[in-house]
């Protein structure tokens, strides 16, 4: 009987997990004019709460680059995450937001 409750617990625990809401987004923000910014950018994104940067794609010019981030839609949400870099003067725009994969 421990076994089944314990194996029920663990399968309710699993379920749980994979109904989070987990997204993943790709935000292009613009106004990175220093090897710096990119950095305090990444730090204003991670503001949000479970904001996990994933990759980060420089654009050539170095000008704009954008940010891929996976984050738990149940504690936020894209917009309030692409707003986090316009507080340092930075421009932000979602391209695209999506279930993630992982």
């Amino acid at each position: 009987m421990c076994r089944l409750v314990f194996a029920l617990g663990f399968v309710m625990l699993a379920a749980g997990s994979t109904l989070a809401g987990e997204q993943q987004a790709r935000i292009e923000v613009g106004g990175l004019w220093c090897p710096s910014c990119s950095y305090i950018v990444g730090e204003a994104l991670q503001k949000s709460s479970s904001v996990e940067i994933v990759d980060f794609a420089p654009a050539e010019n170095g000008e704009t680059g954008v940010y891929t981030v996976n984050f738990d839609d149940e504690l936020t949400n894209v917009e309030e995450i692409a707003a986090q870099p316009l507080a340092y003067g930075y421009t932000a725009k979602v391209l695209s937001a999506a279930a993630s994969n992982s």
